[in-house]
């Protein structure tokens, strides 16, 4: 034993004075990284000088908010607010309803405004802070939801206190007005709630015309009009369902629309969500950007299926005719589709409210809630929500295929970029030339490679392409203003998906081509870890999303690092990039449902430091049946199957900080890649994907949690002079 000791102690002494001098400053380099003082850059606003400084992403809103005022006055209204929705209460909207952006300057899909005849305030969550303060002039207050001293936007609206950033300061008896097509049922209470209990007289008031529709018309001209080009039909070895199963032809496999809605008791059902009605009706369409989805409603009743189309003679093609069975149908009258314009669907809801019992969510717009009789109300989810989440066998297949050819892809595109990296001059690797590697030239790769799929049909969002500090934006977006270089002296983070007829994708990596500093390398490592905990969890039957999320979180805060978004959300079959009503992601919200198998999420921790980096990994994965010895109760157990496929970064991973499971993960992970994905590539993308899969050997076992390696030795030789001189007493 003694032998033994000598040994251990002489191999920790010999580590101690050879340890690189990056080595010993591993604590210091972190700490300095972590509380370094932060001085105002050129990116984003300043506004406590004057005049105020703007970055060239700022857009100056003065005009908009001028004309905005005048409108409230002419209609007696002391504030207006404006939502990011549009009339189906879409994250993601057509030109036409930008509305919020016009006003505002800001570009992020998701954050409500409200302006007052002497402020203006927008409010956005932690992905936006840092885009908000690039793009917002000095009109506006930037509240950061979460943050302290920050109020909610009804706390706003009663609250006088002097400081703009804290209230309002309206007047007793204002008037806050409103389109009732654009706020959402649960908001509208929310806010009326928190008015009608305060003895400030302050109360909201549902408009008829939109103002910003009106002061966008008096700038432009003119306002941007909805695409209303041809209808795709999905083909069934696609969709897996026909559209008649969906509603109302039953099988014991699966519950139809109208079984759902006798069960409530329900005439009639209300859909306004776009992506229900493109999944529904088995139908895509281009009118949103990166979102196969049409401007439509659709009403199915016992007696009756309507479909109300924006453009309807121009979209209606003889294939969708023959598809809905417009023309020629062999059903009852009551299983047979009648389209209508678009505008003609409120109309016939306030005839419908008034004798049927209707469903209808509370996510839909106050302007649905104010045409159904109280009485006749039925405000639940929509059923088509769980139904369009849990994927079918036919989509499922698909969406694996899907997954398969984007991984494909990604592994082409990071050995394209790895070759210009590796011809890059020295001057290059250090300074960069935006004319031979930059973000927007990666963003240009990413849909090239994947242009070779026939099943492709775009981008399934705009690719975030994100160097050095860009990256700490966690919805950054390039342009020819904000593009940068990509050099060996930082991060490179690649947020990108697609749109295939089998599925939609959401990938991102993380690279860095020189040398990573110590918390870069030791954020990716925990962010790798916190991911493959994720992925190999186990749970049962009813738990949700927001049960699971710290697992992912955990070698993140077990160090004191975090991020500011969900670890997981919904993706649509080509549909939307965001679906529901499943979400992995701290804290309660309305209309979240249990993980089911068959639901198909993103598995995405980060982490993000403010002017210097950022790194996001992003897998896809399906929930599957897990393998147990045991089963409690009647639960079912379940677990998630990774579907992307595409090399982790060795250069910024510690391998000591991985436990054996998480080891053992990797290295199964990185075997599935060749295997799968291999056979498929180029010889260049092939060597650039093994040389970025090698089998890591584990050596010496460590808790998952530590970042020193040797300090484990040095406690374990410690603790056996301990018990040596403890059996010497």
């Amino acid at each position: 034993m003694e032998k033994l000791v000598s040994y251990l102690v002489a191999f920790s002494v010999l580590q101690l004075v050879t340890s690189s001098p990056t080595d010993l400053e591993h604590d210091a380099n972190i700490v300095s990284a972590r509380h370094r003082v932060r001085r105002q850059d050129d990116s984003v606003r300043d506004c406590s000088i004057e005049p105020p400084f703007y970055p060239d992403t700022t857009v100056r809103t003065d005009e908009q908010l001028a004309k905005l005022r005048e409108k409230m006055v002419d209609s007696n209204i002391q504030a207006y607010i404006i939502p990011s929705e549009d009339s189906h209460q879409s994250e993601y909207i057509a030109k036409a309803d930008k509305r919020r952006e016009f006003v505002s300057g800001f570009k992020g899909s998701v954050g409500l405004a409200i302006v007052t005849a002497n402020h203006a305030a927008l409010w956005v969550d932690g992905r936006y802070f840092l885009q908000a303060k690039m793009q917002l002039d000095c009109n506006w207050i930037s509240q950061e939801i979460g943050e302290p001293d920050v109020p909610k936007p009804e706390e706003w609206l009663l609250a006088t206190d002097s400081n703009a950033g804290l209230g309002a300061s309206l007047p007793n008896e204002a008037i806050v007005g409103f389109d009732p097509t654009l706020l959402s049922i649960s908001t509208y209470f929310k806010y009326e709630d928190a008015l009608n209990a305060s003895d400030r007289g302050i109360r909201l008031s549902s408009l008829t015309n939109n103002l910003v529709d009106m002061i966008w018309e008096d700038m432009e001209g003119t306002k941007p009009a909805y695409p209303g080009d041809e209808l795709l039909v999905l083909e069934h070895k696609y969709a897996g369902r026909t559209w008649e199963s969906k509603i109302f032809d039953a099988s014991p496999e699966n519950d139809t629309v109208r079984e759902l809605m006798a069960k409530k008791e329900a005439q009639a059902l209300i859909i306004t969500k776009l992506d229900e009605i493109a999944w529904i009706f088995n139908l895509r369409g281009a009118d949103i950007t990166y979102n196969p989805v049409f401007i439509s409603y659709a009403i199915i009743e016992t007696d009756a299926i309507t479909l109300y189309l924006y453009n309807k003679d121009r979209r209606l093609s003889e294939s969708v005719q023959a598809h809905l069975r417009v023309v020629d149908c062999t059903y009852l009258a009551s299983n047979c589709i009648t389209i209508k314009n678009y505008n003609e669907f409120l109309e016939d809801l306030a005839i419908i409210g008034r004798t049927k019992k209707v469903w209808f969510s509370d996510k839909s717009s106050y302007a649905i809630y104010e045409r159904v009789s109280e009485d006749m109300q039925i405000m639940e989810a929509s059923p088509i929500l769980l139904m369009k989440a849990v994927k079918n066998p036919t989509e499922l297949a698909g969406l694996k295929q899907s997954c398969w050819k984007d991984s494909v892809s990604l592994c082409e595109l990071f050995a394209w970029l790895q070759e210009k990296v590796d011809n890059m001059t020295p001057e290059q690797a250090i300074n960069g030339d935006i004319t031979y590697l930059s973000e927007l030239s990666v963003e240009e790769e990413a849909v090239n490679v994947r242009e070779r799929w026939e099943e492709f049909r775009g981008l399934s969002f705009k690719s975030i392409s994100a160097f050095a500090a860009h990256g700490a934006i966690i919805h950054y977006s390039s342009s020819n203003g904000t593009n940068v270089p990509i050099t060996k002296q930082g991060t490179y983070m690649l947020d990108s998906g697609g749109q295939y007829l089998d599925g939609t994708t959401d990938i991102t990596r993380t690279m860095h081509y020189g040398t990573p500093t110590a918390l870069e390398k030791e954020a990716y490592t925990r962010i790798l870890m916190g991911s493959i905990d994720l992925v190999r969890t186990n749970f049962r039957t009813g738990v949700y999303g927001r049960e699971i999320d710290a697992i992912a979180r955990e070698p993140l805060w077990s160090n004191g690092l975090d991020y500011k978004h969900g670890t997981g959300h919904g993706i649509g079959y080509f549909l939307n990039i965001h679906e529901g009503p499943g979400r992995i992601t701290l804290g309660y919200r309305a209309h979240d449902e249990p993980l089911e198998k068959g639901m198909f999420f993103s598995d995405e921790p980060g982490y993000y430091e403010d002017g210097s980096f950022g790194i996001r990994l992003e897998n896809d994965m399906i929930v599957v049946d897990a393998v147990t010895d045991h089963s409690f109760s009647t639960y079912e157990y379940m677990t998630f199957e990774m579907i992307s496929l595409v090399p982790f970064d060795p250069n910024l991973i510690d391998f000591t900080m991985l436990s054996p499971a998480q080891l053992e993960w990797y290295n199964v992970y990185t075997e599935r890649v060749r295997n799968e994905i291999g056979p498929a590539l180029s010889d260049r993308a092939r060597n650039w994907m093994e040389r970025n899969t090698y089998p890591i050997e584990y050596t010496f076992t460590v808790n998952s949690g530590s970042t020193e390696p040797l300090s484990v030795l040095l406690t374990y030789v410690c603790l056996i002079i301990s018990a040596r001189l403890f059996k010497l007493y």
